[in-house]
């Protein structure tokens, strides 16, 4: 080979690693990249955000706060029930009657062989209309007795509105006759209470007696007894009052009397 074809030879070497040069410089890629292929390619493209479909959107709901708890209510204790007091009803009405008054037969059983019958006139008290009645009288029944000589009496029936009225009246009549302000005796008399006692008769029962007397200065003058019964039952008061000369109806019969009448009140 001539020495010119050795220079082309050369030149074309050179021409050669020249651009294997260029190429290894062209094909250089930072570590860790992908070696390049000569072939740009494009970046993907990020889709543009769309609007949501109003028709298919869901609505959102409004945030809702947490349910404030109702106030609590004082523990409430059960009604106490009321019991409505049972009205108590007045008493009846006692109407008085004839036949709640003695008979002169029973006077006379009582008081045997004394002839004592009923009769029209009328009898008093020694003791006065008071020692007879209380108060706010509603009713009254009266019916005397006579033995048609030396001894006389009767009987009072008087009704009240209420027992506790009667009862009132019961005790105005006895304090009446304990100290009987009507019954003044004579210059030449005196007087004591002989008896003053009680019966479980009725409600209540009291038996009293006054007893006039002479005194030593008027030896002949007569003396007298003036028994009382006094009865209480319900709503009505009954009062014996008998006087005679003498010591007057004796304590067991008069207080067989006192058991008698008693017994006829309603």
């Amino acid at each position: 080979m001539n020495t010119r074809g050795m220079r082309r030879v050369i030149a074309a070497a050179g021409l050669a690693v020249a651009g294997v040069g260029l190429v290894a410089c062209g094909n250089q890629t930072p570590a860790g990249s992908s070696p390049s292929t000569g072939v740009t390619t494009p970046a993907p493209s990020t889709p543009a955000p769309t609007a949501p479909d109003p028709s298919t959107a869901t609505p959102s709901k409004p945030p809702t706060s947490a349910p404030t708890p109702a106030p609590s209510k004082p523990p409430t204790s059960a009604p106490t029930k009321t019991v409505e007091p049972t009205p108590t009803k007045p008493p009846a009405v006692t109407r008085l009657a004839n036949s709640m008054l003695l008979t002169g037969k029973e006077v006379a059983k009582a008081d045997p062989k004394r002839g004592w019958i009923a009769t029209s006139a009328a009898s008093r008290s020694i003791c006065g209309k008071a020692a007879t009645q209380g108060n706010a009288v509603q009713g009254r029944l009266t019916r005397s007795f006579t033995t048609e000589l030396d001894a006389s009496g009767g009987q009072w029936l008087t009704r009240y509105q209420s027992p506790a009225a009667a009862k009132a009246a019961y005790e105005q009549i006895v304090a009446t006759i304990k100290s009987c302000k009507a019954f003044v005796p004579s210059e030449t008399h005196a007087r004591k209470l002989t008896e003053n006692r009680t019966l479980a008769v009725g409600d209540a029962t009291a038996i009293l007696r006054w007893y006039d007397y002479p005194k030593p200065n008027d030896p002949g003058s007569e003396d007298g007894g003036f028994p009382y019964a006094v009865t209480r039952k319900g709503t009505v008061v009954s009062v014996l009052a008998f006087g005679e000369m003498g010591k007057g109806v004796a304590p067991a019969r008069w207080e067989a009397l006192a058991r008698a009448a008693a017994s006829k009140l309603p």
